[in-house]
């Protein structure tokens, strides 16, 4: 074998094992990570605000989602992945990186609509006390007191009082 081939095929090896992992990654991510899965996050919540039976019943719901989902999902992550190749050109192409993550975008987008349009058509089954409670979860939402904040936003200590400011800038 040519020595050039052998490097294509380890390289073609290398980014096959590279992008399985990171498809394997991102839905293991989504079904299990705090906000998507049920470890965490306001689905949680609203899962556990229903009686033992029904909060099963939803899991199982929501699981069959994400499990007929999985095409969306690793389209998604390749599209996600192909940005991230593309970063890495030589030639810097914005529009084709924008055009890979639009389309992740979507897709996320809609895995996310169909998973909540079955938890609606799981809710429909429920006595108003159980939507009621399944209503009071879901108010909290993925924020429960505003979106997430990240240190440095306006400081450590959070922006400076107006005494410190001669002038009020």
């Amino acid at each position: 074998m040519k020595r050039g081939t052998l490097v294509l095929l380890i390289v073609s090896l290398v980014a096959n094992v590279f992008l399985v992992g990171l498809i394997g990654g991102t839905v293991w991510h989504w079904t299990h990570y705090r906000g998507m899965g049920f470890r965490g996050g306001w689905r949680m919540r609203v899962a556990e605000s229903l009686p033992k039976p029904q909060a099963q019943a939803l899991r199982q719901a929501i699981h069959d989602t994400v499990r007929q989902e999985m095409p969306r999902l690793r389209a998604a992550s390749a599209a996600r992945a192909d940005a991230a190749r593309l970063f890495v050109q030589p030639q810097f192409d914005a529009n084709a990186i924008n055009a890979r993550l639009d389309q992740a975008r979507a897709s996320d987008m809609a895995f996310r609509t169909d998973l909540e349009h079955r938890m609606i058509q799981f809710s429909a089954t429920l006595p108003l006390d159980q939507r009621k409670k399944m209503a009071e979860a879901l108010k909290d939402g993925p924020f429960r007191q505003g979106p997430p904040r990240h240190r440095g936003m306006d400081g450590p200590g959070g922006p400076p009082p107006a005494s410190q400011s001669d002038n009020g800038f």
